[in-house]
């Protein structure tokens, strides 16, 4: 996935140059914009969550510095420039009264960014999901362009069910998306209820997961601190 979409990045900045330098320096008006969206989709979610510990957001931190990207399993209030007044939760109990899968999302989950002061132009995600027998990640409620709106994105076919989820996104032209800390990803999650057990969500290292901010032609690679979370299905939350 990344090499895939850096490489559309690299094509897209050797084309506007190449456009720039036939045109005397001066840019066309009109020029039409490749664009690939992802469509939120509201969901409404079952049942009851009872957040747990609360983790403490980074520091914003200056373009090019480490950045972290972690899991929130309580996305209320979350959006793409802004995280909910409980902070970056450890763990939420959901709680489910029977049904087995049905490619409904039952619960979402935030994939969150924090310390960066620019907006992103590249990322790449690859989000491991421990116990795919209680969750599977579903078409309803993911949203992988929250944070890069009219991007050009990609992800693993849905429903998803195999442990790991990937997804990545990035400007061929446009953008940038929106800056500050907050949810560049929300994942639909479709809940076994006739089980309970903990779901850890955690990822793949860079290249793996990986991010970019910036200018289109000339982005900042950060060294990326990556972070993990658990959803707790009909039982309580690990002490």
């Amino acid at each position: 996935m990344t090499r895939l979409l850096r490489s559309f990045a690299v094509a897209a900045a050797l084309l506007g140059l190449l456009t720039i330098v036939a045109c005397g320096g001066e840019e066309e008006e009109g020029t039409p914009t490749t664009q690939a969206t992802a469509t939120p989709t509201s969901v409404g979610e079952e049942g009851e969550r009872t957040p747990a510990a609360e983790a403490t957001a980074a520091p914003t931190t200056p373009a090019g510095g480490p950045i972290e990207m972690g899991i929130d399993p309580e996305t209320t209030g979350n959006t793409a420039s802004t995280i909910g007044p409980g902070g970056v939760e450890a763990c939420v109990r959901f709680d489910k009264a029977g049904g087995g899968f049905d490619g409904i999302s039952d619960y979402t989950i935030d994939v969150v960014v924090t310390g960066d002061t620019l907006a992103p132009v590249i990322y790449d995600l690859s989000l491991n999901y421990s116990n795919p027998s209680l969750v599977h990640v579903v078409a309803t409620g993911t949203d992988i362009g929250i944070k890069m709106p009219s991007g050009f994105c990609l992800s693993d076919a849905f429903p998803d069910s195999d442990g790991t989820f990937t997804s990545g996104c990035t400007y061929l032209a446009g953008g940038p998306g929106t800056a500050g800390d907050g949810t560049i990803v929300r994942v639909g999650l479709d809940v076994d209820g006739t089980s309970s057990g903990v779901v850890t969500f955690s990822f793949n290292p860079d290249p793996s997961t990986d991010y970019w901010s910036g200018a289109i032609d000339s982005p900042d690679h950060h060294p990326v601190v990556l972070g993990s979370g658990m959803l707790a299905i009909n039982q309580d939350c690990p002490r």
